[in-house]
């Protein structure tokens, strides 16, 4: 009994010691290969990051960011290598059909705020790039205390190269269920005071493709021609919502997702990049996180968090 208790011991510490040399080897060729990729002079290849901001504003606030730090931000790119290329170049290499440099990245700014052409557009001429902005437009040409974009600041940016697609026509906010419970109006049926009920599946799945097509038809009739990109609000979804999309003709779905995108990838990962304690220092350490081991398991378990989020 007292022999059998021992093997059964040492093979435990034999275990123990398996997994701890292949944690040693594991760690050792994160850091030799974070050496070699240092020593190159490049972050990442074959990939692209895809930066989130929202709204500019002299007050920052969780997600605002001050010009001056928007700013500093482009400037820790370019200083630390980084190659800021347009929407359109990173659709074409997601399709495959386009290779781009190292350190890839695409600025993308959500909902059509009009400090995006008074803030955000004169510091990235300045700096030779372009972003894309993701507009609610419904909201376009409005002010309902913080003021939305209008089509003729769009038009001027799109001279410029800027891009402009669809966060939906108006169902980007919260709706009501049948309790009051606020849910998301495209992963969800709403409730319909007018006839007192809820939705049924069928009248679901119209109205939300009806927003969809809405968007896109009005962003094509102001712009022309374009990519059928479509950025989730909140980054909330569903394989519904998906599918639906898909129907509509969505090539690409923005998510709130973090991590790099490589070619074939169709739910497009983002980095949050403005929030107010997004300093450039920590910018370029989330940016770093997506290139090692210790960087990838954080996110790897904060994306999980997040699908628990949006799933609730």
């Amino acid at each position: 009994m007292i022999n059998r208790e021992r093997r059964i011991t040492t093979m435990r510490l034999f275990f123990q010691w398996i997994g701890m040399i292949f944690l040693v080897i594991m760690f050792t060729c994160a850091f030799i290969n974070d050496g070699l990729k240092s020593s190159k002079g490049t972050h990442f290849s074959n990939q692209v990051a895809v930066l989130e901001y929202h709204h500019i504003d002299p007050e920052a606030s969780a997600y605002t960011i001050t010009p001056e730090a928007f700013k500093q931000h482009l400037l820790a790119l370019k200083a630390n290598h980084y190659n800021v290329i347009s929407m359109e170049d990173f659709i074409e290499f997601l399709d495959g059909r386009r290779s781009l440099p190292s350190d890839a990245v695409v600025l993308t700014f959500d909902d059509g705020y009009e400090s995006f052409y008074k803030y955000a557009y004169p510091i990235l001429k300045e700096q030779n790039m372009v972003a894309t902005n993701f507009v609610i437009v419904n909201y376009l040409g409005t002010n309902p205390g913080t003021p939305f974009l209008n089509w003729n600041e769009i038009q001027e940016m799109k001279n410029d190269g800027f891009s402009f697609y669809s966060h939906t026509y108006n169902a980007h906010d919260f709706a009501a269920d049948l309790n009051g419970k606020p849910v998301d109006p495209l992963t969800n049926p709403i409730y319909l005071q007018n006839r007192n009920r809820m939705e049924t599946e069928a009248e679901y799945e119209q109205r939300v493709k009806a927003d969809l097509l809405q968007a896109d038809q009005i962003i094509e009739s102001k712009l022309g021609a374009h990519d059928k990109l479509f950025c989730l609000p909140h980054g909330r979804y569903n394989e519904k919502l998906l599918e639906l999309g898909n129907t509509v003709g969505i090539q690409y779905f923005f998510t709130g997702m973090d991590g790099l995108n490589a070619p074939g990838t169709k739910l497009v990962k983002r980095i949050n990049a403005g929030a107010a304690d997004v300093t450039p220092g920590k910018l370029l350490h989330k940016l770093n996180d997506e290139t090692t081991l210790i960087g990838r398991l954080k996110i790897t378990l904060k994306n999980y968090l997040t699908s628990q989020r949006m799933s609730e």
